[in-house]
């Protein structure tokens, strides 16, 4: 299918951008606080409300960008449009190598954090910012995870169809070569409100998924790889399987 698209300016990327990183500052640190110490909504329960209200409005922008482009809703044009395609043999390769560079990256940087802990008594990278912490969950509190369901679909999803399927398509006809480089440090931004330590942490998806992404030309590769990178771990931690 041929779509025309317009280059995207660096300006518009980093609107695109910005204004969901400063309501996503909003959430975490007024909404969700307001949950917890006003409305004594459990802290958990507090995480993936608040995540609803940051990443549902990211996959409605995107459909409504695409809309907006086009004057279309037709599914399969909406699909084609946010480069959402069938997994091939190549796509496979990078999902299985980006994993595997992301989880090898990932620990180096705990490993080199846990030895300037031991040497230069510098606290070790927290893997969670302060208005995601609480307690596992247990009896009834796993219940909250068919909201977190919810609030995980569209984390992903909503993520990955506006920086990946609506906005990176349009930076490599601005930026060609570049393009995967600015979204991923725009992606970063995103992230502002986890903090310095969780950021640095991040760094390998944050370099690695946007790479495949724009090497694919498949949005799916993206929402696959991040989904198994923060789904799975997540439910262990939750469930207290680990720390």
């Amino acid at each position: 299918m041929n779509i025309k698209l317009k280059p995207m300016k660096l300006f518009h990327s980093i609107i695109l951008f910005l204004i969901p990183a400063i309501y996503f500052l909003f959430i975490a640190y007024i909404i969700i606080p307001f949950f917890n110490n006003k409305l004594f909504i459990h802290p958990a329960l507090s995480w993936f409300i608040g995540g609803i209200f940051v990443f549902l409005p990211l996959f409605i922008t995107a459909l409504v960008l695409v809309y907006f482009d086009h004057k279309t809703f037709d599914f399969k044009f909406v699909l084609a449009r946010l480069r959402i395609k069938r997994i091939t043999k190549k796509d496979f390769f990078y999902i299985l190598f980006g994993l595997i560079l992301i989880f090898m990256f990932t620990g180096f940087i705990m490993f080199i954090s846990k030895i300037f802990n031991i040497y230069f008594k510098i606290p070790l990278i927290k893997t969670n910012p302060p208005f995601m912490e609480f307690d596992p969950l247990t009896g009834y509190e796993r219940y909250y995870l068919i909201i977190w369901l919810f609030m995980f679909f569209f984390n992903i999803v909503g993520e990955e169809i506006l920086w990946r399927g609506y906005i990176l398509p349009r930076q490599e006809l601005e930026h060609r070569n570049f393009s995967w480089v600015i979204n991923s440090i725009l992606w970063l931004v995103f992230h502002a409100c986890f903090g310095a330590g969780l950021i640095i942490l991040l760094i390998p998806i944050i370099i690695v998924l946007p790479y495949i992404a724009y090497k694919t030309k498949n949005t799916l590769n993206g929402i696959i790889i991040h989904a198994l990178l923060n789904g799975p771990m997540f439910i262990m931690i939750a469930l207290g399987i680990i720390k």
